[in-house]
């Protein structure tokens, strides 16, 4: 048995509806690996934001304690300027309450500052938990479809690939060898339609002995592209 025009056309369409199937097959996997490494990265920058937080707090603690001295030295100060009986004993106290009222007043400014940041990064640890559940349900929901699509596309694929032996099994055993260097070289694009006395692939126009020889049912391939080609609008 010989393979006319329409076979030829009917192994190319079998060919290109593999190519979308195997696509289907290498989406999935290829998608719920970007979504795996979407969910890394936010948990990365929630563990990473967490930290941060972490040291901004023990910060603001420090400052508290900075904050708590102060105050308990302050009081001591004035224990000591109202207990002073001379004038340059008070005025030195004096000056030294002022300078230690000024930095007390600065650290609380400081204190009040990170304490608002800390409160703004706390919602922004919210924000983050939130986006990393949602990335995490999205990317079990998706290894769920993934698992569930992959059996009917590998029965998909298994009946085409039958379908493929029985097309190719029609093709002359002289041209077999060269079909095949075409598919795994192009894959589906082994094979070219002819519109307008042109490959469809490289728009290389064929000569009229080729076009009478494609139109009789022989097997020609593009001279500049060297696909092996049929008519398009023909049958045998």
């Amino acid at each position: 048995m010989t393979m006319g025009s329409s076979g030829l056309r009917k192994l190319h369409q079998l060919h290109l509806k593999m190519r979308g199937v195997q696509e289907k097959l290498e989406r999935g996997p290829r998608q719920l690996k970007a979504r795996r490494q979407t969910l890394e990265k936010r948990t990365a920058e929630l563990e990473a934001h967490i930290a941060q937080l972490k040291q901004m707090r023990v910060a603001a603690d420090q400052r508290n304690l900075q904050l708590k001295t102060a105050e308990t030295k302050l009081k001591n100060l004035q224990k000591k300027f109202d207990e002073a009986t001379s004038g340059k004993e008070y005025d030195i106290l004096r000056s030294q309450i002022d300078a230690d009222t000024m930095a007390k007043s600065v650290l609380e400014d400081e204190i009040l500052e990170m304490l608002e940041k800390v409160d703004v990064a706390k919602a922004m640890q919210g924000k983050l938990e939130a986006e990393l559940e949602t990335t995490r349900k999205e990317a079990e929901q998706l290894a769920k479809d993934v698992a569930a699509a992959e059996p009917p596309l590998r029965d998909e694929a298994a009946s085409i690939e039958a379908a493929l032996r029985d097309a190719e099994s029609e093709l002359p055993g002289n041209i077999v060898e060269l079909y095949r260097r075409l598919v795994q070289s192009h894959g589906a694009e082994a094979l070219s339609a002819v519109e307008s006395n042109a490959c469809t692939t490289c728009y290389g126009v064929i000569s009229s002995q080729d076009a009478v020889n494609i139109k009789n049912g022989k097997f020609v391939f593009c001279r500049s592209c060297g696909r092996l080609l049929y008519p398009n609008d023909s049958a045998d």
